[in-house]
């Protein structure tokens, strides 16, 4: 079975396809910039070879179309026909409480996407044109929708209730939901495979960073704490995002900038974060370039960002009684090893010991950072959302078809 995997962000579609037969990709890449005359395509076939392209892409059904002509190009494309793809898997951020799982695309399942745009208004409006465009080139072909915050419906009411008047909460569905399950779905896998220990025996502590960022508290199998509430905005700081921030300074900057709501959802998601607090960019990496060179205002920022991160695995420790391992997953997770070692100074008393070469030396793979004496581990690992969503798109055609055999 060849399953086509995409991820329609605000600007961006990341795509997949896998042959689950032996759950490798056959193809993947990156079209950046929808929504501009520069638009970029980074495509990669056979993991091996790479192209890149450059052209205008008005939006995001445009984009699409881009991606399928790369797919089936007679050079760069594995396919020959969109024929050979048997089914597509989209990430999706929000359906509010109406769907807890994966689920086979219905219009149902495209009406909640669209009540639920107001929850998510840079994702859900992509994710829709990711779909709607998959059903105008592949009509009739199966779609299978994998929420981003499915895995955080076991929250306990202590941790997703607000402390709002409860009317207005259960009228217009405002509790906290929690973001990036798919990347914690599968940087959870990786560590289980890592320490050789069931979930259901550790209390696991995340910290998925990235352009966005949530940290989350898994304990023994179930996510009881996640940062990121009822959008993606609360919780750490990230890249164009404020996190955590009193609710009356963004009352206050509405009413003395004159700024409506759309203003105002525009500064606190995209102008906001480390750029907001840097001056400089969005990317860690010019900020850390930046600091180095003495920008003030940069280093304030990596200060602010790993302080935040620090609180919150002290909270989140807290809240679970104790922990097992701490993980870090994400492009900054994965990649920053001198924001790791920022993120765990003065962590020790938790039994966290950072081990300065291993930490150095891991940059981009899976692998313990933590010193061999450290009492709880400290891992990185390299998420693989795509597999989890072709994975789960294979799942629930089985269970639609009634069949549980091995995948053609």
């Amino acid at each position: 079975m060849k399953v086509l995997v995409l991820n329609c962000g605000s600007s961006s579609i990341k795509y997949q396809l896998l042959d689950m037969t032996t759950e490798r990709p056959l193809a993947k890449g990156l079209l950046e910039r929808v929504g501009t005359e520069n638009a970029r395509l980074t495509h990669e076939v056979n993991e091996h070879t790479t192209v890149r392209l450059r052209r205008a892409v008005p939006n995001h059904e445009t984009g699409l179309d881009w991606v399928v002509e790369t797919l089936l190009h007679p050079e760069r494309g594995p396919l020959r026909s969109l024929e050979e793809i048997d089914a597509v898997g989209h990430r999706v951020v929000h359906a509010g409480e109406r769907y807890t799982g994966s689920v086979l695309v219905t219009e149902d399942v495209i009406d909640a996407l669209r009540e639920c745009s107001d929850l998510a208004p840079l994702h859900n409006p992509p994710n829709l044109a990711g779909i709607e465009a998959c059903r105008r080139l592949m009509p009739g072909k199966p779609m299978v929708c994998v929420f981003d915050n499915a895995i955080h419906h076991t929250l306990p009411p202590r941790a997703y209730l607000y402390a709002l008047p409860r009317e207005l909460c259960k009228k217009y569905g405002i509790r906290r939901y929690g973001f990036h399950g798919i990347a914690f779905r599968s940087a959870l896998e990786q560590t289980v495979t890592l320490l050789g220990k069931p979930l259901e025996e550790m209390r696991v502590l995340t910290l998925m960073l990235g352009s966005g960022c949530t940290a989350n508290a898994m304990k023994y199998g179930q996510s009881v704490d996640v940062s990121t509430g009822f959008t993606p905005l609360e919780g750490l700081v990230q890249s164009t995002r404020t996190g955590d921030l009193d609710a009356a300074a963004v009352l206050y900057l509405m009413e003395k900038e004159g700024l409506g709501p759309k203003e105002m959802t525009d500064l606190l998601n995209r102008r906001s974060g480390l750029l907001g607090l840097s001056e400089v960019s969005n990317d860690l990496r010019d900020i850390e370039k930046a600091a180095a060179g003495g920008n003030e205002w940069a280093q304030q920022a990596l200060e602010v960002f790993a302080y935040r991160c620090r609180k919150y695995i002290g909270a989140y420790a807290a809240a679970m009684g104790g922990l097992e391992v701490l993980v870090f997953a994400g492009g900054i997770g994965q990649n920053a090893a001198e924001m790791r070692a920022r993120i765990c100074e003065d962590l020790e008393f938790l039994g966290l010991r950072l081990d300065p070469e291993r930490n150095a030396a891991c940059v981009g793979e899976s692998g313990f950072i933590s010193a061999p004496d450290s009492p709880v581990p400290i891992l990185v690992v390299v998420v693989n959302e795509e597999l989890v969503i072709a994975r789960d798109t294979v799942a629930v055609l089985r269970l639609e078809s009634g069949t549980s055999g091995p995948s053609k």
